[in-house]
């Protein structure tokens, strides 16, 4: 589900490394504490973000370095909205990997795109290289929604006046305000909702939530696909989505044998045709959750769908069902009621999407939340979680959409 999207590409400054006027070193950037002047943040999900005046004036140009992840991308909607509505007058410049941008095709809060690909991409020099290219584009500001020490490296060498992330994996310095994410008593990060995480940086600029939660639209490009798809796979009634994948890793995959089981009980009692859409790289996980479906179903992995085709798809779906991934994150911005399956990921990240998300997970086990990429124990939270819990689910959720 990966699809490049043309746009504006911002110049590429290539350099053997930062002048000496580069970074701010350690303790010398603005730490911005969690309910500082930036305004007061709303912990319950869905409640939005009360934010008070700006702490910095209007940018003239302000590049958003977006999150890699789908579903961060699209969690972070509210917040690009929220930036759109409190700079009207700013040129902002959405920065982020082509596959995020695609996923973010036909949202208008912003001026221009700018995909992070090639030698912005590649090799450990490219967050210089990025941040320079953000430099010649003429960047005053740089929003951070992406964790990471390159992103930090990047927005350094960008050599903007206001650099706004959160102060994690060394990279406090690079950064002129710093946030702090809360943390409980154990010295931990809380977890909260991604989209209370992101507004509490664009609280910076004076950002307020509009409280409607992530959003996306679908393309006439992608409509026609899906309605080509649909068309040659002899789709004329209801269907449900089967999502198996997740970038994360494999500990968030529900073994193709349950999934499949769990898709042929809902199946069964409904009628709907199962659909497995997968990204690439998901082929042969979306291949064996096809066969263990069986007939009746569309499988689409000689074919995969891009975002703007799975959007579509995704919209017309009757129900959703799959890990915790980025296709959970696109149906609940369509829509589309959904049943996830966690295990290894805090609910809390993610909470606010209740209306039409129903969560499956086995609540007894003491391992949940571990937010391990592979599980070292066997990944009882997915292998001893019966289909019936999941199809049970699914059945409940049915005929929510549109509610």
């Amino acid at each position: 589900m990966n699809d490049p999207l043309p746009g504006p590409r911002g110049p590429v400054a290539d350099g053997p490394g930062m002048t000496a006027d580069g970074p701010r070193g350690p303790g010398t950037g603005a730490a911005v504490p969690v309910a500082s002047g930036v305004g007061s943040i709303l912990a319950a999900a869905g409640a939005g973000v009360a934010a008070g005046a700006a702490v910095v004036p209007a940018p003239a140009l302000l590049v958003v370095r977006l999150p890699n992840p789908a579903g961060d991308v699209v969690m972070a909607t509210p917040t690009l909205r929220a930036l759109r509505r409190a700079l009207p007058t700013t040129r902002i410049v959405w920065a982020g990997k082509p596959s995020g941008l695609a996923l973010l095709d036909g949202l208008t809060e912003r001026d221009e795109v700018f995909p992070i690909e090639g030698a912005n991409a590649r090799g450990w020099l490219a967050p210089v290289r990025l941040g320079r290219a953000w430099r010649a584009m003429g960047a005053d500001a740089v929003l951070l929604l992406k964790d990471s020490f390159g992103a930090g490296l990047a927005a350094g060498a960008s050599k903007a006046k206001v650099r706004v992330g959160y102060a994690r994996h060394g990279r406090g310095g690079f950064l002129t305000h710093r946030v702090e994410p809360p943390r409980g008593a154990d010295g931990r990060r809380l977890a909260e909702p991604m989209t209370v995480r992101f507004h509490r940086l664009a609280a910076t600029f004076g950002a307020v939530a509009d409280g409607l939660g992530p959003r996306l639209v679908v393309s006439a490009e992608g409509e026609a696909k899906a309605r080509a798809r649909l068309a040659r796979e002899r789709v004329h009634g209801g269907y449900f989505v089967v999502s198996p994948g997740a970038a994360f890793g494999p500990s968030k995959v529900y073994p193709p044998a349950l999934l499949g089981e769990a898709a042929r009980q809902v199946r069964a009692k409904t009628g709907l045709l199962p659909m497995v859409l997968c990204a690439p790289g998901e082929e042969d996980l979306a291949r064996a959750t096809a066969e263990a479906i069986g007939a009746p179903c569309v499988a689409t992995h000689a074919d995969v769908a891009r975002w703007p085709e799975a959007k579509a798809l995704l919209k017309g779906a009757a129900l959703l069902i799959g890990p915790d991934a980025g296709p959970r994150h696109v149906a609940v911005a369509l829509g589309t009621p959904v049943v996830a399956i966690l295990g290894p990921t805090d609910p809390g990240w993610t909470r606010g999407d209740e209306a039409l998300v129903s969560v499956v997970r086995r609540e007894d086990l003491t391992c949940l939340g571990c937010h391990l990429r592979a599980c070292p124990i066997g990944h009882p939270c997915m292998l001893t979680l019966p289909p019936s819990a999941v199809s049970s689910a699914a059945l409940s959720r049915l005929g929510t959409k549109g509610s």
